[in-house]
């Protein structure tokens, strides 16, 4: 009698759970727990790559094994559109901050400080502990879980929550609309966006105005790149930067210099220019570390309405750019290169792809899934397969290049170069 899909999947959930818990308590890691003095993180070192393996394996044969023991109609019945309730009142009323890791607290002192009613309080913090965040030791009073505690310490996990819920879930829940409102629409503010905020400005200009909700935004974001898969280490070793003999690199829409500062430690002999909307150059100039300061220089470009004025450069760097933008405008970002380049020039691109739909685990391809709509949700974008990739190049001028498309191992991004072949 041949093995049945849930027995397959139950037998490797096992075997991989033996062997995270073997690495941990070789290693003196502490065992997951949602206690509250239990670990904030996965404890895998992100250098790890085979027992991450084995972590994101449990991940993908839990959630199909949970899916098949649901069956499709309990499965379709089990969203709720209450999954990120809890998340956005917990946020939007400081609940978590409102009493001490290691205290406790009581509904109706939660319903005080937040100015709502008791049921109200209960309603909520209940929700959120049946989904792991604070816990109940006894009946009516409250006290923190690890997760909840990340949100009292951890500034950018914490403003995670509130970006993600304030932001981006009103977002989405506005994008239908936006479809149907502006049907095949490549703008930045016909999105779901606009309409969640009342405004007929992009993402990037509401947030000008908004530098509060923009700072919590940026906090969030930094905390959702340093998790796994998104380290700077993956686009250090991803190209051979430095071989050429053209010493200068420009990091295009750079922000606050972090690529670069990590590229100019291993790489001495290059240098490299910053550039950004000129809020953010000049906040970042003020930051920008001491031991790389003279060869990291920042200057203020805004990549859709002008020439690129650098240049002659042997490296044009886009980590993360091009995502952002609809074919029109990185269509736009691109031409704007064209009359900085020298033959020979190359255009370095450090972005997502979309798979091949079932060449990726689960896992990964419900992370990429997800960002593919965040973009349409926020700036009417989306990611690209591979060939999208290299069509979009070719509308933007057919001397460029492609040369290579290669993901790091461990990566999340790929790294995509292109060369430019006009006079």
């Amino acid at each position: 009698m041949s093995t049945t899909r849930i027995v397959e999947l139950s037998t490797r959930i096992a075997a991989n759970t033996i062997k995270l818990d073997e690495y941990l308590k070789s290693h003196n890691l502490l065992t997951p727990s949602f206690d509250v003095d239990g670990p904030l993180d996965t404890l895998v070192p992100k250098d790890e790559i085979e027992i991450e393996k084995s972590r994101i394996s449990i991940i993908e044969d839990t959630t199909e094994l949970r899916r098949l023991a649901l069956g499709p109609k309990e499965h379709l019945m089990n969203f709720s559109q209450n999954d990120l309730l809890s998340q956005d009142a917990i946020s939007h009323l400081s609940i978590a901050h409102g009493f001490p890791v290691g205290s406790e607290t009581t509904f109706l002192e939660i319903a005080a400080r937040a100015g709502i009613r008791e049921v109200r309080a209960k309603q909520i913090v209940r929700h959120a502990i049946a989904r792991g965040i604070f816990c109940e030791p006894r009946p009516g009073v409250v006290a923190h879980s690890a997760a909840s505690r990340i949100l009292v310490e951890d500034r950018g996990v914490s403003d995670y929550v509130g970006a993600n819920t304030e932001e981006l879930w009103r977002a989405a829940t506005c994008s239908v609309f936006a479809l149907g409102r502006f049907p095949g629409s490549e703008e930045p503010n016909e999105t779901g966006f606009a309409l969640s905020n009342r405004t007929d400005k992009s993402f990037y200009e509401f947030f000008s105005e908004h530098p509060g909700r923009a700072r919590r935004f940026a906090n969030a974001m930094s905390a959702f790149t340093g998790r796994t898969g998104y380290e700077l280490k993956h686009i250090v070793d991803g190209f051979a930067w430095g071989e050429g003999k053209d010493k200068m690199v420009v990091d295009v829409g750079g922000s606050q210099g972090f690529a670069s500062f990590a590229l100019a430690r291993a790489f001495p002999s290059l240098s490299f220019v910053v550039q950004d909307l000129e809020p953010v150059v000049e906040a970042a100039k003020k930051d920008a570390p001491a031991d790389v300061a003279e060869r990291v220089s920042f200057q203020s470009y805004d990549f859709l309405t002008s020439e690129q004025p650098v240049k002659g450069a042997g490296v044009y760097f886009f980590r993360w750019i091009f995502h952002e933008w609809s074919d029109k405008y990185a269509v736009k970002i691109l031409q704007n290169l064209i009359p900085a380049l020298r033959p020979g020039a190359k255009i370095v691109v450090n972005d997502e792809v979309l798979p091949v739909p079932g060449t990726v685990g689960a896992f990964e391809e419900l992370r990429i899934r997800d960002l593919d709509l965040t973009m349409a949700e926020l700036q009417n974008s989306h990611e690209r397969e591979l060939d999208d990739w290299k069509k979009l190049f070719k509308s933007a001028d057919e001397r460029f290049e492609f040369l290579e498309a290669k993901r790091p191992e461990g990566s999340n991004m790929w790294v995509i170069v292109l060369e430019w072949k006009g006079n």
